[in-house]
């Protein structure tokens, strides 16, 4: 019988979840100070996005309806201001935008099992990714 997720997984699933849809609403607008709402500035993962989205730029490409489905969640570690976190998502929904207004649907991934840590600067502010890395499901 599959495990049942806990309340405090579900609610780090909807951090992630509301983290994903700050991060769309970057490769929609193509503002790369969004990125320093999801991610700590300077990180890794922050690098890499903030790359991307300037090669979109460049392009005058944007992604509209970029949705990435969070399948399960578990937490690895925690203290007060760090936690690292299990994830099994994949890509559900997005289409790149051209310049003439040219749509191509983004294909859907295939769930990819990650290790997603995030940290505040106290407990009560917004958390923030700092690493990502590949795991084994």
């Amino acid at each position: 019988m599959p495990r049942t997720a806990t309340a405090d997984e579900i609610t780090w699933t909807q951090t992630l979840q509301s983290l994903d849809a700050v991060r769309a609403r970057a490769f929609w607008t193509l503002d790369l100070n969004i990125l320093d709402q999801v991610y700590v500035p300077g990180s890794s993962p922050w690098r890499a996005d903030r790359a991307l989205l300037s090669s979109y730029r460049d392009q005058q490409l944007r992604v509209k309806g970029l949705r990435i489905q969070l399948d399960k969640t578990t937490i690895i570690r925690r203290t007060p201001t760090t936690i690292t976190l299990k994830t099994t998502d994949h890509l559900t929904a997005g289409e790149a935008v051209d310049r003439a207004g040219t749509t191509t649907r983004l294909p859907p991934g295939i769930p990819t099992t990650r290790l997603i840590t995030l940290t505040t600067t106290q407990p009560d502010h917004p958390w923030r990714i700092i690493a990502i890395t590949n795991a084994a499901s």
